[in-house]
C-alpha cells in the first residue's frame, strides 16, 4: 500500500469535496468511479476496463481511502488487484498458445501502477488548491508489488 499524510493543523479540509472532485475527474477519463463515507472517512473506488480486460489482464482497479486524523489527512491506495496480472502472465507461460495474453497482462500491470501515482499526483493537486502551503509527506507502508 501507498500512503500520504496532508499536514493541515488546524486547517479544514472537506474530504468529501475531494472525493467529489476525484471521481468526477476520472469519470470524464472514462473510469467508473465513485465514493462512500462521511467527513471523516471516505472510500473512493476507481475501475476502468471491461470484463473482457479484466480476463485480459488489461482492466485497472483500486481504492483510495482519505481518512481524518489529528493535524491532517491520511490517504491510502489500496491494495492493488495484481493477482489476475499474475495469473494470466504464468498461465501465459505454461500455454503457448497464450503466449500474447502476457503481454496484455504486462500492460495491464503497467497501467495498474501508474493509476496509484495519478491519483496521488491529481490529490496533490487538488489539496493545495485550497491550501498552497500543506506539506505532503509520503509514507512508507510497503509497496505496490
Amino acid at each position: 500500500m501507498d500512503a500520504r499524510f496532508y499536514n493541515l493543523r488546524d486547517q479544514e479540509i472537506n474530504i468529501e469535496t475531494l472525493a467529489n472532485n476525484l471521481v468526477n475527474a476520472y469519470q470524464a477519463q472514462g473510469y467508473k468511479a465513485q465514493y462512500i463515507g462521511n467527513q471523516d472517512h471516505v472510500l473512493v473506488q476507481f475501475k476502468k476496463g471491461s470484463d473482457i480486460e479484466a480476463v485480459l489482464g488489461l482492466q485497472a482497479a483500486l481504492s483510495l481511502s482519505l481518512q481524518r486524523t489529528s493535524g491532517g489527512i491520511m490517504a491510502t491506495i489500496g491494495q492493488q488487484k495484481w493477482v489476475d496480472k499474475l495469473a494470466i502472465g504464468a498461465a501465459s507461460v505454461f500455454v503457448p498458445v497464450l503466449a500474447p495474453l502476457l503481454f496484455t497482462a504486462g500492460f495491464g500491470a503497467f497501467r495498474q501502477f501508474n493509476l496509484a501515482g495519478q491519483i496521488f499526483t491529481m490529490l496533490d493537486g487538488l489539496v493545495r488548491q485550497q491550501y498552497p502551503d500543506v506539506q505532503v509527506n509520503p509514507t512508507a507502508q510497503g509497496s505496490a508489488f
